[in-house]
């Protein structure tokens, strides 16, 4: 329809958020950053809940690539507690374990891995050697890298306390949504402390 004429695999609000790998550039395009906020926001909060739509329309849709990154935008726009808000949802509603317990091709892994590094609470971003932050989903995780380990630990975690409150890194309180590749390369711990409600920003 009018939102998707001369798009490939996604319509032009999927694609409007690919740039991935620049987003502070991205969020200045835009009149303002709240602006950008409630731009996003609403791409998601107009998204199809249901999973496995032949058709999922020219909202959020976590079947293809071009805006499967878009849950943690929200950090770079300073707002943390929508990419934690969005990325557990998409956790929650957009996988299964039926025939149709993904919303598209896995293309090679693809939505499978997106799981398992949201539920971590860390996510590689295309281009660059970051991960965005977000809310993990396991009380305790352990990453092997080659001869290290990196430990992620989310205290005072339960469903109804998925929001981060403050982050350390091996001891050090982290006063960003995101980390280097080189940060834990070597191993270490990543320690969420989880809250009921999203800290003032």
């Amino acid at each position: 329809g009018e939102f998707t004429k001369g798009y490939v695999e996604g319509s032009a609000l999927q694609w409007r958020w690919g740039a991935p790998h620049d987003a502070v550039g991205m969020i200045s395009l835009f009149k303002n950053r709240d602006y950008f906020v409630t731009e996003l926001n609403d791409f998601f909060a107009r998204s199809d809940p249901a999973m496995g739509r032949w058709n999922p329309g020219s909202y959020y849709w976590h079947g293809n690539q071009p805006d499967i990154h878009a849950a943690f935008l929200f950090n770079a726009a300073g707002r943390p507690d929508l990419t934690q808000k969005w990325s557990r949802w998409v956790l929650e509603n957009k996988y299964g374990d039926s025939y149709d317990g993904l919303d598209g091709n896995d293309d090679g892994g693809t939505l499978s891995a997106w799981y398992v590094f949201a539920a971590l609470g860390l996510y590689p971003i295309a281009g660059t050697d970051r991960y965005e932050l977000t809310a993990p989903l396991f009380e305790k995780a352990e990453l092997k890298l080659k001869d290290k380990s990196l430990i992620i630990v989310a205290t005072n975690s339960a469903t109804d306390r998925a929001s981060v409150q403050k982050v350390w890194l091996n001891d050090t309180p982290l006063d960003r949504t995101w980390l280097r590749h080189s940060e834990i390369a070597n191993g270490g711990v990543l320690r969420f402390e989880m809250g009921a409600q999203a800290p003032r920003q």
